[in-house]
């Protein structure tokens, strides 16, 4: 007599591997948000300060602007010449590119709403002499791109330059987050205060007077500044 083969028992759940965690999709919906919230705050508790973007070299090497033409000198002059052998303009405090060395020396003046931490002030030695360092964070909206040397103006006349920026994107799932679709607040930086006698900050339009009144006009609704404001390149550099 055959001796009976038992039924294949089915395997449990304990012996199946499975999955146990699950991928979240994009959630767009999260950074509309965040992104939202930070830029309500900075529009209600923020102060209006006017940002200086200047020229870098990388809008140069874009081909976005040119050498300025009074401290770096015109193709072929001698003062080009010498500017191309010491990668240096003639001029420290040009006038006229602000000692960035690219024609018109700024990319944009725009104002936007911005948080300054608080600090103490305190006194530090440097080449030019005693200077008051007073060194800050920084904190604006995410439509445009603060670089290292740019300019932040405060409304009593104050004038920071501005360096280290950071980026801060919100991932929301297993995607890479890129600063495009992801940004929520790129625009955190140190701010290091200039020195009026020495800085040639203080050179770039508009004067004390100008930004006290531009920056102080008050408003139950953000105010629109367009008329005082002057973009002559691309707030996002291309790629970011």
């Amino acid at each position: 007599m055959p001796i009976p083969i038992p039924a294949p028992v089915p395997a449990s759940r304990a012996d199946v591997t499975v999955q146990q965690y699950y991928v979240r999709d994009r959630q767009p919906w999260a950074v509309d948000q965040e992104r939202t919230r930070h830029n309500q705050a900075l529009w209600t508790v923020g102060e209006n300060t006017v940002f200086a973007l200047m020229w870098h070299i990388q809008d140069f090497q874009a081909g976005l602007v040119g050498r300025c033409r009074r401290c770096y000198g015109t193709t072929g002059s001698k003062t080009a010449l010498v500017a191309e052998v010491y990668q240096q303009a003639a001029e420290n405090k040009c006038p006229e590119c602000f000692g960035t060395t690219f024609d018109g020396g700024y990319k944009a003046l725009i104002v936007r709403p911005a948080i300054f931490a608080d600090t103490d002030e305190s006194e530090t030695f440097a080449a030019r002499g005693v200077v008051h360092a007073d060194d800050v964070a920084i904190e604006s909206t995410p439509d445009f791109r603060i670089r290292s040397g740019d300019y932040a103006f405060r409304s009593n006349g104050d004038r920071f330059v501005l360096r280290v920026p950071q980026r801060i994107t919100l991932r929301t799932g297993f995607g890479t987050p890129h600063q495009s679709d992801a940004s929520i607040g790129y625009n955190h930086a140190r701010a290091s205060m200039e020195d009026p006698n020495a800085s040639v900050a203080y050179l770039i339009p508009p004067d004390k007077a100008t930004l006290y009144s531009i920056l102080t006009m008050g408003s139950r609704v953000p105010e629109n500044f367009a008329q005082f404001e002057v973009i002559r390149g691309p707030l996002i550099p291309a790629g970011d």
